[in-house]
């Protein structure tokens, strides 16, 4: 019989033997002889390791890794970890389930925005079986970053009769949804989404994106939902357009600091919806399962390069 392959896991405060037990199943499943530890400050000469913000002290410790994988599909938190080596191949999760859920989200903010039900509910809520029902044009909703999980937004919107844009660093194609890339294609993708949904990663080139001068190019009004990343969003700028009324609302699910502190003006604006980062959370056994496929590539010979997933630190994801 082979000799296991020593796989690490460090995921913080996740719930650690829930995920070993769904490795554990996933490693079987694909035919792979694995030996999994939770990471303990000792060295056990790990091939790989499974990590959602690991401390500094795994990498000083596992010299020898031929790759990491990242339990989710952000990386800023591990690609910012003091100790990473600059060489070593880091594998993110490509969507593993998570659409549905995001998608499911916003279009139930979609739903209570446009259709009035946040008026009901609750004794202080509106008590009036006469009430205006919203009628006419569904808004345009415009989804910012259209990989994977954007892609699935978008078209899961026009499932409910939503006109769906989609914009994204360079140029894509997606049935149904009107696409725009660049600087370029920005502009007129703004000008017309009444609802924005925000999916970007966290890179340089999108850290404080959304700031006032992005909002100003929204239809006046237009609404805000955040599922990517707290960072992307100027959060001054934010609350001058919804005080001004360039902004209806704001829907938020990421943020700068997680948790979000109680003194932050989020938590208090009447404008705001706070979620605190419940949006898309990770299908332990799909991960496991992308993961043992992606180690099983790799034991045969792949190049970390060729796997979905791949991160290109230049890029940011």
């Amino acid at each position: 019989m082979s000799t296991p392959i020593p796989i690490v896991a460090a995921l913080g405060n996740m719930a650690q033997s829930a995920w070993l037990d769904a490795l554990a199943g996933a490693f079987a499943a694909a035919g792979l002889n694995a030996d999994v530890a939770v990471f303990d400050g000792r060295a056990r000469d790990a091939r790989y390791a499974v990590v959602w913000l690991p401390p500094p002290e795994l990498f000083t410790t596992e010299t020898g890794l031929r790759a990491v994988f990242n339990v989710g599909a952000g990386v800023e938190g591990l690609l910012t970890n003091p100790a990473l080596p600059p060489d070593l191949p880091i594998i993110r999760l490509v969507d593993a389930g998570m659409a549905p859920k995001m998608a499911e989200y916003v279009c139930f903010y979609l739903a209570r925005a446009t259709r009035g039900l946040d008026r009901f509910g609750g004794p202080q809520k509106l008590r009036d079986w006469n009430v205006d029902r919203p009628r006419g044009t569904p808004p345009a909703v415009g989804v910012m970053g259209i990989g994977a999980i954007g892609a699935y937004i978008a078209r899961a919107v026009t499932v409910f009769g939503y006109p769906a844009l989609g914009w994204s660093r360079t140029e894509k194609r997606i049935d149904g949804v009107r696409c725009y890339a660049g600087a370029d294609g920005l502009r007129e993708f703004l000008a017309q989404s009444n609802f924005l949904v925000n999916v970007l990663p966290l890179t340089n080139e999108t850290e404080n994106l959304l700031d006032a001068k992005l909002f100003a190019q929204l239809p006046r009004g237009a609404h805000l939902i955040n599922v990517g990343r707290g960072g992307t969003i100027v959060d001054a700028d934010l609350i001058r357009a919804l005080d001004s009324g360039q902004l209806g609302s704001a829907v938020l699910d990421v943020f700068r600091v997680e948790p979000l502190p109680r003194e932050h003006p989020f938590w208090h604006h009447p404008r705001i919806t706070v979620t605190p980062h419940l949006s898309g959370p990770t299908p332990r056994e799909p991960a496991a399962a992308q993961i043992a496929e992606a180690i099983v590539r790799l034991e045969a010979g792949a190049s970390p390069a060729t796997l979905p997933g791949f991160v290109e630190r230049a890029r940011g994801y």
